[in-house]
Parts: C-alpha cells; structure tokens; sequence
C-alpha cells in the first residue's frame, strides 16, 4: 500500500530538485555569465568547484567512484 504523503513529499522533492537543475543548466548554458574574453583563474576555480560538486552528487546518485563502496 502507498503512503500517500510519503509520495507526495518525494514528488515534492522531485519538482524542486528538477527547477533547481534546470537553473543549473541554464547557468552553464551562458558560460556562468562569465563572458569568454573576461576568464580569470577565479572563474576557473569557480567551474572546478561546480564539477566537483556535481560529480560528488552524480557518484552518490550512480554508486560511483568513493561512493561506490
């Protein structure tokens, strides 16, 4: 039997975490506002910190790399 608030928190969960990504994507989409002939080492460090944030949720989410264990 389904926990009917249970599903409606983790569809809940679901919307928000896909407005959320879609802002992400928009946000690399335009380079992260950063325009091409302004690049600095901080806007460098900037996109690394994104990668890294987001490989540290793709391997939790798909058990891979630390998380695999």
């Amino acid at each position: 039997m389904t926990n009917e608030k249970a599903l409606m928190a983790f569809m809940s969960k679901i919307a928000e975490t896909k407005t959320l990504l879609q802002e992400l994507q928009n946000h690399i989409d335009d380079h992260m506002e950063v325009n091409p002939d302004d690049v600095n080492w901080s806007h460098v460090g900037d996109a690394g910190r994104l990668l890294e944030d987001v490989t540290t949720i793709t391997d939790w989410v798909f058990r891979r790399g630390e998380c695999a264990e």
